[in-house]
């Protein structure tokens, strides 16, 4: 969703024009970014008793208006209870008014402390039953200022010179405009919202528009029904003055179409008119790289809104700002988010992830192989720095660590560029780009209509790929930083002769990964594909024209930092192989040596990362290490800031 992604201020302006050279267009998505240190969880839900019973269908029947965000009506929810259930507990903001419930059709009685309703039932509903409950509500709810600050917004745009009413759930406040359960792995099978407004305004929402109901007070209800799988915060309305845009797109190679339905400002259709058809086109190309639009049978559109950003409701996207950027993100997220939500948000990048590398994909298709490159390159510098800032930042993981707050789990920084740009690195871990896409449609129907972990997401990669992903996922999905690579560089009689130093900027000690060179010369150049899996590491490449210079990672496959490149002309057969940095023994009981350094730091750590031994060496001079407990300890030689060697330390 690039609203996150893309935005919640409203505040780009000349203050960051200076940097927008550096950083991609991303909306202000960055500046989401706090990201805090302390691990921290929500939990799925709210209240543990929410878990008592599984979703199956939802209507909502609101009265809304353009005017302020104001909602009244009811939410109609069946469930079937997982346990037995003595009380039927949801979410609903206390800044609304439930008027009652009922339960099976029956009233009764209810508490709503803080942001929780309570309804105690006469009897214990069994496990394993199905029950109705209808909660009756009322209020308006006070404007935010920030994009996850309230999920139900009224907001003046400028552009349309009128208010536009629309709701913004993920990943917390749907209950601010209806009575829910916040809970990813609880998909509800399908379900309805009926929206009723003034004459003059139209209503948006998912699936299809089953008819519009003229009502007494010059009024509308707006009928749409979805039946596919929906997740609680995908579901959504948008109410105001629209003209509604619908074509029929055709899918290539078949004789199916779809509707596409677009809720636009009246004065805005004529200049996005072009991108919303070329919305078609972009459907067609992602369904050839992930499978066809899952919702198909229904609709996909969007409903215009005043955010700088977009947010990707189930078939009709809440939008604000149409570009080829975020268009097809939030087209992608149909497949990568509601297709297949992620299990937690601590998993959040398996949506935005893939919904910003559709951005890539979209480019590399559409503009060509010089403006992916211009892009990729961009995603990375953007993995690499928080907005407006020059410093690089190596903190924080792809995965989230704490779930408590929502500037963490949409960290621009993290979830979307740094897992962009893994993705891109899966892609090129794969050497195959069949390989690649197949694995993402086997992942879109293996987990269709439901929720993945980044746990099932590794197994079924190495399924696909044929092999272990742990040290992959490790290095670019739970650790943080990324590789720096150092080279000196030789060429005698035909060999080129290489030597890595790989230094890392983050809790990643040596990355393991394959690594394109290109070797540069008058005469032509060439890549080579090599693997790196030591601090340390040396090649000889049979190349007969003249090199007068390498390029370490020349197609940006990998998020990493140049380091520094020179021409050492000792380099040989003989010194790359007696320069390689290690310890012995290894497994060790008393005494360690090192091997291929005359002088050095040995660092040795706990393997958690506390250092507990920082000793300078020279020479033959051994280390003592009889104070270390007998277990695991990880070791790194270091010469002059760079990295000689490192790897694992078995003491006995």
């Amino acid at each position: 969703m690039t609203g996150k992604f893309l935005c919640f201020l409203l505040l780009c302006t000349a203050s960051i024009a200076s940097f927008a050279q550096q950083q991609t267009p991303n909306y202000c998505a960055t500046a989401k970014q706090q990201h805090h240190t302390t691990t921290a969880q929500r939990g799925t839900v709210a209240d543990a008793r929410e878990e008592n019973y599984d979703v199956k269908y939802v209507k909502l029947d609101l009265a809304l208006t353009n005017n302020d965000a104001s909602i009244s009506g009811n939410a109609f929810t069946q469930a079937i209870t997982t346990t037995a259930m003595s009380n039927y507990v949801f979410e609903l903001t206390a800044d609304l008014t439930i008027d009652s419930v009922k339960v099976n059709g029956q009233s009764r009685a209810f508490t709503h402390p803080g942001e929780i309703g309570v309804v105690a039932l006469t009897a214990s509903i069994p496990a394993n039953t199905s029950f109705t409950a209808q909660v009756f509500y009322h209020g308006t709810i006070a404007n935010g200022s920030g994009f996850f600050d309230r999920g139900l917004r009224n907001v003046y745009s400028g552009a349309a010179q009128r208010q536009y009413t629309f709701t913004l759930g993920e990943a917390y406040t749907v209950k601010d405009w209806w009575p829910c359960k916040q809970a990813l792995q609880d998909k509800i099978d399908s379900s309805d919202v009926w929206v009723t407004v003034p004459d003059t305004l139209k209503a948006g929402s998912n699936g299809l528009l089953q008819q519009i109901t003229t009502l007494s007070g010059s009024r509308k209800r707006y009928e749409w029904k979805n039946r596919n799988p929906i997740d609680y915060y995908l579901i959504s309305a948008s109410v105001g003055n629209y003209i509604d845009y619908s074509y029929y797109m055709h899918f290539d190679n078949s004789t199916d179409s779809m509707l596409m339905q677009n809720y636009m400002y009246p004065n805005a259709l004529a200049q996005r008119k072009a991108v919303l058809d070329s919305t078609a086109l972009m459907i067609n190309y992602f369904s050839t790289l992930f499978g066809r639009y899952p919702f198909w049978k229904e609709k996909y559109g969007h409903c215009q809104a005043p955010l700088s950003g977009g947010e990707e409701h189930q078939t009709m996207t809440t939008l604000g700002v149409f570009d080829n950027e975020v268009v097809p993100h939030e087209l992608a997220h149909q497949w990568f988010g509601d297709h297949v939500t992620c299990a937690t948000w601590k998993d959040i990048w398996l949506n935005e992830g893939f919904a910003s590398y559709a951005e890539y994909l979209h480019v590399q298709h559409f503009n060509g192989a010089a403006a992916a490159k211009d892009k990729i390159a961009a995603v990375h510098y953007d993995a690499m720095h928080e907005f407006n800032t020059p410093a690089a930042d190596p903190s924080g993981t792809v995965y989230v660590d704490d779930t408590t707050s929502e500037d963490r789990i949409f960290s621009s920084r993290l979830t979307y560029n740094r897992g962009s740009s893994v993705i891109h690195t899966l892609r090129f871990e794969a050497n195959n780009d069949t390989l690649f896409f197949n694995l993402l449609r086997t992942y879109q129907q293996q987990y269709a209509n439901g929720t993945a972990t980044t746990e099932q997401f590794k197994n079924l990669v190495a399924q696909q790929y044929g092999r272990n992903m742990d040290t992959f996922f490790t290095q670019w999905i739970y650790n943080s930083g990324w590789p720096i690579y150092n080279a000196t560089w030789n060429q005698n009689n035909g060999v080129a002769f290489i030597r890595l130093n790989q230094n890392s900027t983050g809790s990643q000690n040596v990355y393991s990964t394959p690594l394109e060179i290109k070797l540069s010369g008058p005469q032509g150049d060439t890549t080579v594909r090599l693997y790196v899996h030591n601090a340390v590491s040396s090649y000889s490449i049979s190349w007969s024209k003249p090199v007068t210079g390498i390029v370490i990672d020349p197609n940006d496959w990998l998020l990493d930092e140049p380091g520094s490149i020179a021409r050492d002309n000792t380099l040989s057969v003989h010194s790359l192989a007696k320069n390689e940095a290690t310890i012995y023994p290894n497994p060790v009981h008393d005494f360690l040596n090192l091997k291929g350094v005359n002088k050095g730091l040995l660092q040795i750590t706990d393997v958690t990362g506390k250092l507990l031994i920082n000793h300078s060496v020279q020479g033959n001079e051994p280390v003592d290490v009889r104070l270390l407990t007998p277990g695991l300890y990880l070791y790194r030689i270091v010469d002059q800031g760079a990295i000689m060697g490192q790897g694992k330390l078995l003491k006995e």
